[in-house]
């Protein structure tokens, strides 16, 4: 029995260091979509507060200690696979804004990916996944578009329930390619 559970463990372990081998060699092709669900957030648990202003950190859930390391995580991974980054949009969340940050360095600020789930801020699903698709329909580059943003604009866009710091691979059509788990 011992064995067989060596054996089971083995298997696992290898079909998930080939599918993180898939991903990654899949972006070195470049002319990827990478959505990016934001790190790690504290508190991780209960949305943001019901004062929430898009200018103001102090009314957002934040990064903390844990969150920052995960996003370096996600960029060192970036640079030892060398995938090619065409450029890095994100939400206009403090937490959207730090992932990117810690990651990649270099990011721009693109609204439509800004969260949805609490009404009131300006936020418009409608509006914003039309033009997530309508500005993916017009890149062009041979190099990878990160979108750094929130789970209910992953899953609204590509219909994927992700965790903190998980990333979905996908073409311009939003046809799903890979996952890369959280880190």
């Amino acid at each position: 029995m011992k064995k067989l559970l060596i054996l089971l463990l083995f298997f696992i372990t290898s079909f998930n260091l080939s599918a993180n081998e898939k991903s990654w060699n899949l972006l070195q092709e470049g002319g990827k979509i990478v959505w990016i669900r934001h790190s790690i957030t504290s508190p991780s648990c209960c949305g943001d507060p019901d004062n929430l202003k898009i200018n103001d950190r102090s009314t957002q859930r934040n990064l903390g200690k844990e969150g920052i390391e995960q996003s370096k995580r996600i960029g060192q991974l970036f640079k030892k696979n060398n995938i090619q980054i065409d450029q890095v949009l994100s939400s206009q969340f403090e937490r959207c804004r730090d992932t990117a940050k810690y990651a990649f360095g270099d990011y721009k600020d693109f609204p439509p990916l800004n969260s949805f789930f609490r009404q009131g801020i300006g936020a418009d699903a409608t509006r914003q996944l039309k033009d997530i698709k309508s500005f993916i329909k017009d890149w062009k580059s041979t190099k990878n578009l990160i979108l750094v943003t929130h789970q209910v604009v992953i899953s609204g866009s590509v219909n994927e329930t992700v965790s903190s710091g998980e990333m979905v691979i996908t073409d311009k059509n939003l046809k799903v390619l890979a996952r890369i788990p959280t880190l």
